[in-house]
């Protein structure tokens, strides 16, 4: 019989596995690297959208990929990062750097909300109620555009390193591919651990995973929490 066989527990938990799969890997991120030097600057934006969208779906796959619960609601999550950056660079003048954080605890603690409903409902019930929550989102961002007098938008400067402007399409392009893998590699280490192993036993069976000694509840918690707050951060990133 010829194959790879994993022969111990840190093979089992090694990202790749094989040198193929290294030579792969290599290939495709040193790909990634040279696309901004030869690509056009609408390829250039079209890829920094698909590392935005990248951030986005994984934070959606950890949720209802893994953990198995039903989202239609991410779509409000990323208008609320996009108003958090909006709202503090306007009322504050806070830079670029201080708003992301905070995009995140906000996507965060609207997880928290998110979340409650599924403590109960599951389903259809659950996709109904965050969708709910997404057109809250969006109304209540939209009534202190107009209140405020931005209905017709909020212009923000470029963000900034020091005294270094960041206008340049390479340079957005490689912070949205540093999000991108960060994310990547934030999801495959949480699916490795106990965490990514308990949102699949709920995601299986629910009512197994609690007889098992699960936290069914938390561990729903904390997946509404991180998927939310991955996906501000990715509105904050588009804003």
């Amino acid at each position: 019989m010829s194959g790879y066989f994993r022969t111990s527990y840190a093979q089992d938990l090694a990202l790749i596995d094989t040198r193929f799969q290294r030579a792969w890997v290599i290939a495709f991120v040193l790909a990634l690297i040279a696309i901004p030097f030869i690509a056009s600057p609408f390829h250039l934006d079209l890829a920094c959208q698909v590392f935005l969208a990248c951030v986005g779906s994984l934070a959606l796959m950890l949720l209802t990929g893994y953990a198995g619960q039903v989202s239609l609601g991410h779509a409000g999550l990323i208008a609320a990062g996009a108003f958090t950056v909006g709202i503090l660079y306007r009322e504050a003048n806070a830079p670029f750097w201080v708003t992301l954080p905070a995009a995140a605890i906000v996507g965060a603690l609207l997880g928290v909300i998110f979340g409650l409903p599924s403590l109960r409902l599951r389903g259809l019930y659950l996709a109904v109620s965050t969708l709910a929550l997404h057109f809250v989102v969006i109304y209540v961002g939209g009534e202190y555009e107009s209140r405020r007098g931005f209905s017709t938008g909020i212009v923000i400067d470029p963000p900034q390193i020091g005294s270094l402007s960041i206008t340049d399409g390479r340079a957005w392009y490689f912070i949205l591919l540093a999000a991108a893998a960060a994310t990547l590699l934030i999801s495959l280490n949480l699916l490795r651990a106990r965490t990514g192993r308990a949102w699949g036993a709920i995601r299986a069976h629910e009512t197994i995973a609690e007889a098992l000694g699960i936290g069914v509840a938390a561990y729903k918690l904390l997946a509404f929490v991180l998927s939310s707050s991955i996906t501000a951060v990715a509105g904050a990133l588009f804003a």
